[in-house]
């Protein structure tokens, strides 16, 4: 009997022993894999740019920064301009703990969003005498109408791989080193 247990020990030993390492990696399955996008808070628009009612000036969760004067709050906390003007951050200096409020100044903004009309002009072969009056037309782009003179004379080319540019040299223009000058040096040399 006790022959027969230590057999059937050994043999389960036998079968729970590992031989090695697994060569592929188990599989499992995980969790919290899953994740939202970004909601894009914070400040949309800063101390000092202009605003129009209902633009959003900032986007939080909570009260980072508290509605002043002449804003509104939504109810995920959003923070609206109620009128046309300026931003301004302030600090309360009566608290302990730094607490800024967002207010709109009002102000009558400037048209930034369209050009001004150009002047009305009237077309010179239908209206002749009201076409007089017209303005000038605009040319942003002026052609220089000067024509440059072609160089007839010319002495001397400087010669480069691409293209062949013509230099003016001076008539009375006489080099250092000429031919005859440089094979009397040569000959005095090899003497």
């Amino acid at each position: 009997m006790i022959k027969a247990f230590a057999q059937n020990y050994f043999k389960s030993l036998q079968e729970s022993i590992c031989y090695g390492f697994a060569t592929k990696m188990q599989a499992s399955s995980t969790q919290k894999t899953k994740d939202s996008a970004g909601r894009r808070l914070g400040v949309k628009k800063f101390g000092g740019e202009e605003v129009f009612p209902n633009d959003i000036l900032i986007r939080q969760r909570g009260f980072r920064w508290k509605p002043g004067q002449n804003t509104s709050v939504g109810k995920d906390h959003t923070i609206h301009s109620k009128v046309e003007g300026i931003v301004h951050f302030r600090r309360d200096p009566y608290k302990f703990k730094k607490i800024f409020y967002v207010d709109v100044i009002p102000r009558e903004n400037p048209n930034r969003t369209h050009y001004p009309p150009p002047p009305y002009s009237y077309h010179p072969e239908l209206f002749p005498e009201l076409a007089k009056n017209n303005p000038e037309p605009l040319v942003l782009l002026k052609k220089s109408e000067e024509k440059v003179e072609v160089q007839i004379k010319l002495e001397g080319y400087k010669i480069s791989t691409k293209q062949y540019k013509p230099i003016e040299i001076p008539i009375d223009y006489k080099p250092e080193f000429s031919l005859s000058t440089l094979q009397k040096q040569l000959s005095i040399n090899k003497q």
